[in-house]
């Protein structure tokens, strides 16, 4: 099968725009980097507008909040010099908190506080990391417990204390023997 002139053409605007739109994909700012606070540090002129992410301890003390307008600004740390002040319009997540570490990605503006050592950040998404640490107060087979002992409680009008006192009387006798 033989390609005209009109065919051979077709055919190269079909791969150079598949071309192009493959390579404003890969460059695009949908993929978000992570780097550290001392990379920002180190260069930042390579950041300056740019999106990226990056995380800290939210410091304490640095979180004002503003409910009203939905205004947050606080300030993050890695503990070695590397201090941000971010500023992020909207509600945080749940589990955002002073003491917490957070990742932010945002873009690093201009301070316009020019005696800050520390850099500024627009931040248009947090993200709290949630402790892998289960930690309960009770373990499931008291609650379970309490649970039934307060339905039983319920339907027969038995004030807890009684219960409890008898439980304590029985334990008593059971150490005598």
């Amino acid at each position: 099968m033989k390609l005209n002139g009109g065919q051979i053409a077709g055919l190269l605007i079909v791969v150079g725009s598949l071309s192009l739109i493959i390579y404003q994909a890969t460059r695009s700012e949908s993929s978000v980097t992570f780097y550290t606070p001392a990379e920002v540090y180190a260069n930042p002129i390579k950041f300056d507008g740019k999106l990226f992410r990056v995380s800290g301890l939210v410091l304490t003390g640095s979180k004002q909040w503003d409910p009203k307008a939905s205004d947050l600004k606080f300030k993050i740390t890695d503990l070695e010099g590397h201090d941000f002040q971010i500023h992020y319009k909207g509600i945080p997540p749940d589990l955002f908190k002073e003491g917490q570490g957070v990742v932010v990605e945002g873009r690093l503006i201009g301070n316009p506080d020019a005696t800050q050592k520390e850099k500024l950040i627009s931040a248009n998404l947090l993200m709290v990391k949630h402790s892998e640490v289960y930690d309960t107060k009770k373990d499931h087979k008291q609650m379970k417990e309490a649970k039934l002992l307060d339905s039983i409680l319920k339907d027969q009008n038995i004030e807890k204390n009684q219960i409890k006192s008898s439980k304590t009387e029985n334990t008593n006798a059971k150490k005598e023997f």
